[in-house]
């Protein structure tokens, strides 16, 4: 008996193992405040439909990862005046009208998802789970819109060729297409039917047509201030007619014209405001027979000599209305 009650008394009690082993600590990630505070501070914008509330994500999921859109093999070869750096768009093929709605309604149904978690994430306290699916669905998104403008890079380049000309250049409008065409995949709504690059199109075009209207204005608006110097240019001596200051200026005018444009653009711009003693401002069909050239030829010269003397009168300093 005593020996028994000898062999319990040194086994150690449960109270006694408790008081000997810490406890665990929680091991917390240091970038998860920033991770969530990136997700709560900028908004998931997508186009909703009615099918995404009841749509099986992982199904979703698995159907985006298993699509490999091969465009019916629709690829060409880039035309002769692409430049070289645009040549590999052309190698991309084409969506069909299937693969492009899949990957709308993915693309979308992924942000919405994530939009919908983004609205339990809670700033002070997030939980790592919720941000890593918020992460996982908005990269999902992502892909698929890579994929959607990747195939569509080379209409932008299509449409590009056509509008560039002396005041947008072909890359100047490339790089603004591609701007108009990432708003265009942000703003199409899949759930109408129509192809995305129908909408494309239009919406490229429409910024192209923009570019090139303020880019017309600006250049009328340098125009109309040179002009106006030179039209209204004085006689050198007929100095009480004008004010010293202003007969500053017209002294700058010509002679920035002779140190600033070539022989031609003096001549353009001469015959153009009636610069030569006893002469009439002359049209454009005048000075293109004149110089045997085609009257947009002509007006290539002025507005190049123009903007040439408007540069020059901007960085010295010299006003000129607008």
């Amino acid at each position: 008996m005593s020996s028994v009650l000898r062999r319990r008394s040194i086994k150690p009690s449960r109270s006694a193992k408790s008081v000997n082993v810490s406890p665990r600590r929680r091991v917390t990630d240091p970038t998860l405040p920033a991770r969530a505070e990136r997700i709560l501070r900028h908004e998931i914008a997508f186009i909703s439909h009615r099918g995404f509330a009841r749509a099986d994500l992982d199904r979703a999921t698995r159907e985006f990862l298993e699509l490999n859109p091969q465009g019916a093999g629709r690829t060409r070869q880039a035309p002769a005046d692409v430049p070289a750096y645009f040549a590999e768009l052309y190698a991309t093929p084409l969506l069909t009208f299937e693969e492009e709605q899949a990957l709308f309604r993915l693309m979308n149904l992924f942000k919405a998802r994530a939009n919908a978690l983004r609205a339990d994430l809670n700033r002070e306290a997030p939980s790592a789970s919720l941000v890593a699916q918020i992460e996982e669905l908005l990269a999902l998104g992502g892909r698929a819109r890579e994929r959607i403008i990747r195939a569509n890079l080379r209409l932008v380049v299509s449409i590009a060729r056509r509008f560039a000309n002396e005041l947008c250049s072909f890359d100047e409008l490339v790089s603004d297409g591609n701007v108009a065409l990432l708003n265009a995949v942000e703003k199409f709504d899949f759930s109408r039917g129509f192809r995305f690059s129908t909408y494309a199109t239009h919406a490229i075009q429409r910024d192209f047509f923009r570019i090139i209207r303020k880019r017309r204005t600006e250049q009328t608006r340098c125009t109309l201030g040179i002009s106006e110097m030179l039209t209204n240019t004085p006689e050198a001596e007929d100095t009480t007619a004008v004010e010293a200051d202003h007969l500053k200026q017209v002294q700058q005018v010509r002679s920035l014209m002779e140190s600033q444009l070539s022989d031609r653009e003096q001549v353009v711009v001469a015959l153009r405001f009636g610069l030569q003693p006893g002469s009439e401002p002359a049209t454009l069909q005048v000075v293109a027979d004149t110089l045997q050239v085609s009257k947009e030829r002509v007006r290539q010269i002025e507005l190049r000599a123009i903007e040439k003397m408007q540069t020059f009168a901007q960085q010295s300093g010299l006003e000129v209305a607008t």
